[in-house]
């Protein structure tokens, strides 16, 4: 019988180190060096993200076995990377440069894998018009300058599979490759451990029966390595998934997925899909080349980790993130340009350079990678402290995970006793009130980072009233504002409705005609204003206009406020606000009971960001409620419309739109 073609293409091409024509390998290594300079640039300057500075606190320990218990046992993560950190930084430090260098280093390295890969089962051609694609979009440049497991487990599966390939096509020392790549994967990333068990099982396929006794080896040194987590994986799957913060994928996941791996840029999508197309029609013309097991290959390797992580996320726990399919991916662009066999190299290259010129222009100019990658809010927050602590009226409050601003001042050497801060993460309204009632501060700085309560903008610019300062970032702002009107006052509110018992400005009020209303006369010098009286009553104004006709940024906030001159004992008075699509509800909200007595303000708050649609198609109503009718006076409701930061999730979503407030 004879030996199938793409066997005898394996040894051909794996024969060689370095597949390719002098121009390809030249090719290559331009491609390499591009890569590296879009990971690079600016090294010392790129800032952790939240995951990075979870890890970076996880490896403050004295020994080994500490680490396992306190750094590793309790993160839904294997080990290798936690420990590799914990080594690397001893002997390096933990600046941002020293941490990240590594991992930078790998997810290049890894392009040079996959680039064997494909040139040996399909084309050096195809391999460069992938890699072309592969090193220069968001996906991998992002994720390669974050010291997670991504980047690391991203260049492991890049060298199981080059090493895969490398021992069907005779080299035998490849066999060890193999092993210890499949142990690295699975030290890894649970991701890139089901990507070794799925690359195991299609080499048994593949493999001749000379082979298998080979492959049974490596998978049993793989697996004697991996032992000693096996401990630490049986009890991380007990944690389940990360429902806390990531919801379950629904169908349109998967087109929101191949559009932001696009970068959200038709021209991308145009040449790539183009030259995808060309070169398959190039092949078909041609005719075949033999039977090849490499599309199935590809198509196993890329498609089922995303359907296990899909199934898994849907029926379990959430679990399914871009990042995790970055061991995956690339398997899914391989098959794009395999149509690629054997064209000339005038042809070919050209095409290189254009697919990797508009993957950069994309990057740069359309996805705005570096303007947005490279600030971060937590470092702009911490920042506003130390700023506010050179002013003895400036109040700092910040809104951020309680490590936040320790791990800062511990990594820039400073004395946090020097610069006093508030933080409000998970406070109750009640507190923030109190708080702003009771300061002398003439100013206020405060940092938000997303997930912070929404109300509190409106809270604090209701004590101080002059916003002076706003600066949107991925997932956060940062603001300054006064009690006195300064020089260069800023203005973000793009609506305004409010409804006292003298006054209506603005439609869709609807107040009870009923609704007793009376001045408040035990002053004999003054007289407040107007306030409704609750007393017997649930409820009594409302406010009802299509979401459409008030916000015009898909990030919108829609605040709604209501002041309150007195409630009794026992009050349960709140603010509503709710979304309704017909008479359906889709979200609620409220503003919590008033437990304050005297003079105070309700606040609540709808984030468009985060509802489906962005809340396009529903109507907002806002009420107030009384439940159980006990005594209350409300003087106003006022409803206004916050501009909302368009960068907001600007790493995953597509840019909402210029940024005013930089």
């Amino acid at each position: 019988m004879s030996t199938p073609s793409w066997r005898e293409g394996l040894r051909t091409a794996t024969a060689s180190a370095f597949p390719g024509t002098a121009a390809q390998r030249g090719a290559l290594l331009a491609l390499l060096l591009l890569a590296s300079a879009l990971r690079l640039w600016d090294l010392p300057h790129i800032p952790y993200t939240h995951d990075e500075i979870s890890a970076l606190l996880r490896v403050r320990f004295s020994s080994f076995s500490e680490l396992i218990a306190k750094g590793v046992a309790i993160d839904a993560h294997p080990a290798g990377v936690q420990v590799f950190e914990w080594v690397w930084t001893g002997l390096f430090g933990t600046s941002e440069m020293a941490v990240k260098l590594p991992f930078i280093v790998l997810s290049v390295v890894a392009l040079f894998f996959l680039y064997r890969f494909a040139a040996a089962w399909s084309s050096p051609a195809a391999a460069l018009l992938s890699i072309a694609f592969i090193g220069c979009i968001q996906y991998t440049v992002m994720y390669g300058q974050i010291a997670r497991p991504y980047a690391a487990g991203f260049f492991t599966c890049a060298l199981l599979m080059d090493q895969i390939t490398r021992a069907l096509g005779g080299r035998r020392r490849a066999w060890a490759g193999v092993a210890l790549a499949a142990a690295l994967c699975a030290y890894v990333h649970h991701f890139s451990l089901l990507f070794a068990l799925l690359a195991g099982l299609c080499l048994l396929f593949l493999a001749t029966a000379h082979q298998r006794k080979q492959v049974l080896l490596a998978g049993a040194v793989a697996l004697v390595l991996y032992l000693p987590e096996l401990p630490i994986t049986w009890r991380q799957l007990g944690y389940g998934g990360v429902g806390q913060w990531l919801a379950p994928p629904t169908p349109s996941w998967f087109p929101e997925y191949v559009a932001w791996i696009f970068q959200f840029s038709i021209p991308l999508a145009v040449v790539v899909l183009g030259v995808a197309l060309a070169g398959w029609a190039r092949a078909f013309r041609s005719g075949g080349n033999g039977r090849s097991p490499f599309l199935f290959l590809c198509l196993v390797l890329g498609l089922l980790p995303l359907a296990v992580g899909y199934g898994y996320s849907v029926w379990h726990a959430p679990v399914l993130q871009y990042s995790v399919l970055i061991f995956s991916f690339p398997f899914l662009v391989f098959p794009l340009f395999a149509g690629w066999r054997t064209p000339r190299p005038a042809l070919v290259l050209p095409l290189v350079a254009l697919i990797a010129a508009t993957a950069v222009f994309g990057l740069v100019e359309q996805r705005k990678h570096y303007e947005i990658f490279y600030r971060s809010k937590y470092e702009a927050s911490v920042r506003g402290i130390v700023e506010a602590a050179k002013y003895p009226d400036r109040l700092a409050l910040v809104d951020l995970p309680e490590e936040i601003p320790g791990f800062y001042f511990r990594q820039w050497g400073l004395d946090s006793a020097s610069a006093p801060y508030i933080n409000v993460h998970g406070r109750a309204a009640s507190f923030v009130d109190s708080l702003l009632g009771a300061t002398a501060a003439a100013e206020v700085f405060h940092g938000a980072s997303a997930g912070a309560a929404p109300e509190n903008l409106a809270r604090i610019q209701q004590a101080f009233p002059f916003m002076l300062e706003r600066h949107d970032m991925e997932e956060g702002q940062v603001f300054l504002f006064s009690g006195m009107p300064g020089n260069g006052k800023l203005e973000d509110l793009s609506h305004g409705s409010l409804v006292t018992p003298e006054a209506v400005k603005g439609d869709g009020w609807k107040v009870d005609e009923d609704l007793p209303a009376s001045r408040d006369s035990s002053d004999a010098f003054t007289s407040g204003p107007k306030s409704w009286d609750l007393s017997g009553r649930e409820f009594g104004a409302v406010f009802e206009r299509s979401v459409f006709d008030l916000a015009s940024g898909d990030n919108d906030i829609l605040e709604a406020r209501m002041g309150v001159s007195n409630v009794g004992p026992g009050s349960e008075l709140r603010l509503v606000m709710e979304l309704k699509e017909g008479d359906r509800s889709v979200f609620y909200r409220t503003s919590g009971d008033s437990t304050r007595t005297g003079a105070t303000s309700l606040f609540t708050a709808i984030p468009l960001s985060d509802l489906p649609k962005h809340g396009q198609g529903t109507r907002l109503k806002v009420y107030l409620w009384n439940p159980g009718g006990k005594a209350a006076q409300v003087t106003s409701i006022e409803v206004r419309v916050r501009e909302g930061n368009p960068w907001l999730y600007g790493l995953f979503q597509p840019l909402k739109g210029p940024l005013r407030f930089p």
